[in-house]
């Protein structure tokens, strides 16, 4: 295991910023404790990264902003445990992340959340956001000003972004037709709720959902598509509307909402009659899991998502290591035997 700033300022008896100012030069370091912080980090066989040999050279916290639509959005709760968990990783170093939550998928919201964290000082942002005009004019100004964008969790069309760090949406949405087929419904009539047509994320999920159906030569139908923000209360109303109308099948869930599309299914008389097809492990999408009215959920790593983002991002500005173009989560799919039920579900 490597060594760290804490072990050698443990063993010294010192602070860790002590150590820290006295491996990097830094001054206000008495000449007794200097000599022995060198002493016993050459006796541990400390080695220096990059990223703390790149800090060294900017003199300043590495600040990386987070800009995610996670007000009530419970699948962003793991991506935020991922990004905190990186900058715990990186506290030797004084790495800071900066978390800009807005709700929904409005463009004059994420653009006030972009600008905020410049205000805030972030060097760079790792953003969850719309694939709309306005955004990447945004992004590309933010890197002509100096700070990098990574597009987390969604991808976006050309505007420059360092990286993307996600799932690949196409993919799961062809899993997710692949355990329709499995179902073996036939000639199915599929309503399809989205979160945004605005996420570039969603919209991928639906054509490859639908596009390994037409590959397998299923006769299916769609009884209509409604978007609901990611919002349960709109996910129910919606979908309750689309139901009462008759001739849906299966419900086939894009985004997030999926809570209010199962209340809706319930109010419907449905439940356990069509299968929802959903992704993700939330709550309401472990509680239809566990009683049978969504077969499979697919899941995408946000924990890992919100980690592999920071981390990348602070590599990038402490010492310019460029991060790979697409940095993909590895889909998974859990069934009734294989979710968990976490602390505090009934």
């Amino acid at each position: 295991m490597a060594v760290t700033l804490k072990d050698i300022a443990a063993a010294a008896g010192v602070s860790r910023g002590t150590v820290d100012r006295a491996l990097h030069g830094r001054g206000d370091v008495s000449p007794e404790v200097l000599e022995r912080v060198l002493r016993i980090a050459q006796e541990l066989n400390y080695r220096p990264n990059r990223a703390a040999l790149g800090l060294a050279a900017l003199k300043k916290p590495v600040r990386v902003g987070l800009l995610l639509p996670s007000e009530r959005n419970p699948f962003f709760d793991e991506v935020i445990r991922g990004a905190r968990a990186a900058e715990e990783s990186l506290s030797d170093f004084g790495a800071a992340v900066l978390l800009e939550s807005v709700r929904g998928y409005g463009s004059a919201e994420h653009l006030r959340a972009f600008a905020a964290l410049e205000e805030r000082g972030a060097g760079g942002v790792c953003a969850a956001t719309v694939d709309v005009p306005e955004i990447r004019r945004e992004i590309r100004a933010l890197s002509a000003r100096g700070v990098p964008v990574i597009a987390l969790n969604s991808e976006l069309s050309e505007c420059g972004c360092l990286s993307y760090v996600g799932c690949d949406y196409r993919q799961t949405g062809r899993i997710a037709a692949g355990m329709l087929l499995l179902l073996g419904l036939r000639d199915p009539r599929i309503l399809i709720v989205t979160g945004s047509n605005r996420m570039r994320g969603h919209n991928e999920r639906i054509a490859g959902f639908l596009e390994r159906l037409r590959e397998a030569g299923v006769a299916f139908e769609t009884a209509g598509q409604v978007e609901c923000e990611d919002d349960d209360a709109a996910a129910r109303r919606l979908t309750l509307d689309a139901l009462q109308r008759g001739g849906a099948s299966c419900v086939y869930v894009a985004g997030a909402g999926v809570g209010g599309v199962g209340q809706a299914v319930r109010e419907a008389g449905l439940l356990g009659k069509i299968p929802i097809l959903a992704f993700d492990d939330i709550p309401a999408t472990r509680s239809l899991v566990r009683s049978g009215a969504i077969p499979a959920t697919v899941c995408q790593q946000p924990f890992e998502q919100g980690y592999r983002a920071v981390k990348l991002m602070f590599q990038y500005l402490a010492n310019q290591a460029t991060p790979p173009a697409r940095w993909i989560a590895r889909p998974v799919i859990k069934i009734r035997e294989n979710i968990e039920e976490k602390d505090g579900e009934v």
